[in-house]
């Protein structure tokens, strides 16, 4: 559900999300009234620095930092936690090792080359059907709607679009863009068949992605990666994204509330 474009209840992961790249009081009320009707269990705020203080002061914590998220301008993810559950991280070391690890990775100069029999495009809605057949093999939940064929047909578009890597003609990787009203864009929905992991190609999907979002001018992305994800946090940084905090059981995703790491870069 969506109130309007800075702010959106999400009951499915049982939390607000908002977007202010200004704050005033007819949103700061709006954002209370919500919390009073739903009481999510979490409430995460989008801001520039200019504001970090004042959501401090009323009991968030920062959680995150995002370059260039609001139109250039930095962007500070801060939340508010109203149970100590939804504020416990799970499994803490092993994640800890992870991200430790992860920090060792050098940037890559370029990409390995892409198997033969493997064809890289943009998806259109005729691929929605494999999508959907790809995310269910791999995910046994997830906080979209990604399940759904319908739902995926629909969101397609040019602010919200997948790339694809086929093999014979079934989907066997992907991942998509989705360009926010700030002019930034989130990496998600990256996806690889588990019999076809171990090729690298999300590293091509994810820069066939950002240079499409070049040609369509923006020059900022960011990526929410499951904490618990080696592989996942590995490619990011591989391809230059920049460590930017962690977003503690931010949503639900394979079993349950993942805590999710913050990565994010300029384009150019």
């Amino acid at each position: 559900m969506k109130n309007n474009i800075n702010i959106e209840v999400d009951t499915y992961n049982d939390r607000i999300v908002a977007y202010f790249p200004t704050v005033n009081d007819e949103e700061v009320t709006q954002l209370l009234e919500l919390k009073r009707q739903y009481r999510p269990s979490k409430i995460i705020v989008y801001v520039v620095q200019a504001y970090v203080t004042f959501f401090i002061q009323k009991g968030y914590e920062i959680e995150g930092k995002i370059i260039g998220f609001f139109n250039g301008i930095d962007g500070f993810v801060i939340s508010y936690f109203s149970n100590k559950e939804r504020k416990t991280s799970k499994e803490i070391d092993e994640q800890h090792k992870i991200v430790s690890a992860v920090h060792q990775i050098q940037h890559i100069p370029t990409l390995p080359p892409l198997e033969e029999d493997y064809a890289l495009q943009i998806a259109n809605i005729h691929d929605a059907k494999g999508l959907v057949q790809l995310y269910q093999t791999v995910f046994q939940k997830y906080p979209t709607k990604i399940f759904d064929e319908d739902y995926v047909k629909k969101v397609m578009n040019d602010d919200y679009f997948f790339v694809i890597i086929k093999h014979r003609g079934k989907i066997v990787s992907a991942a998509s863009a989705m360009i926010n009203n700030y002019r930034s864009a989130e990496i998600t929905d990256c996806a690889t068949d588990p019999t076809y992991r171990g090729k690298q190609f999300l590293l091509h999907i994810i820069t066939k992605l950002e240079q499409e979002l070049i040609n369509r001018n923006v020059y900022y992305a960011y990526s929410l990666t499951r904490a618990l994800s080696a592989g996942m946090n590995v490619t990011i940084k591989r391809l230059g994204y920049e460590y930017g905090g962690k977003l503690i059981n931010n949503c639900i995703i394979s079993t349950g509330y993942e805590d999710m790491c913050v990565w994010s870069k300029p384009l150019r």
